[in-house]
């Protein structure tokens, strides 16, 4: 997939290097070829997800075929030769869904109250399967509630240093509404310096 011919533009060569692949991009692929052309460039995830939305949706699309950008919204940005990921089960064989704890601490603790949390529901439910729904998504839509009051300052206080763009795509914003906050650094908080601005298309995709 590699090539040796010259590029003017880093974007030349990402146009390019999706025609090539006919719209199935492999991420690390592409970030190897930047940088064997380009090695002072500062390219990160978030210059292809630019390039990405403006193939499907923006000024680059009337240059690829329908058939292209198909291929390239539902290409995954998984590291090359890596397995589809498998779904992890529980003991008895079901899928056990949400976010994985990134260290054994977080997991311990968490389990831990999270047992806490699910004992207190049920003793207060009872044989009610209803009032432990209805409990089941009172607690849950408040701590979502929690966290949203976190954003809320930070990207405020993002669009006062005059950030007014998606930090992917390039999109100006007309006003804070629809705006969604994305952390850079995953395995850190809500922080105006760990945090960007970016529209709810391009934070689809790099979630």
């Amino acid at each position: 997939m590699a090539s040796t011919r010259k590029y003017p533009t880093i974007k030349a060569l990402v146009l390019e290097f999706v025609h090539r692949c006919a719209g199935r991009v492999d991420y690390d692929a592409l970030a190897r070829e930047v940088r064997k052309h380009f090695p002072s460039s500062r390219w990160q995830r978030s210059h292809w997800a630019y390039y990405r939305c403006q193939i499907r949706r923006g000024r680059f699309r009337t240059q690829f075929s329908q058939a292209e950008r198909a291929a390239l919204s539902h290409t995954r940005w998984r590291r090359a030769g890596a397995a589809a990921p498998v779904p992890r089960s529980r003991d008895d064989g079901s899928v056990l869904r949400g976010p994985r704890a990134r260290d054994a601490e977080t997991k311990r603790i968490g389990d831990a109250l999270l047992s806490h949390v699910r004992l207190v529901i049920s003793l207060a439910a009872g044989d009610d399967p209803d009032k432990r729904f209805k409990l089941n998504r009172w607690v849950f839509s408040r701590l979502l509630q929690d966290e949203i009051r976190v954003k809320r300052p930070i990207k405020r206080l993002l669009w006062d240093r005059g950030v007014r763009s998606c930090h992917a795509c390039g999109k100006a914003f007309a006003s804070l509404k629809g705006v969604e906050i994305h952390r850079k650094d995953e395995s850190q908080g809500y922080s105006a310096d760990n945090c960007v601005l970016v529209c709810r298309d391009c934070h689809q995709e790099t979630a």
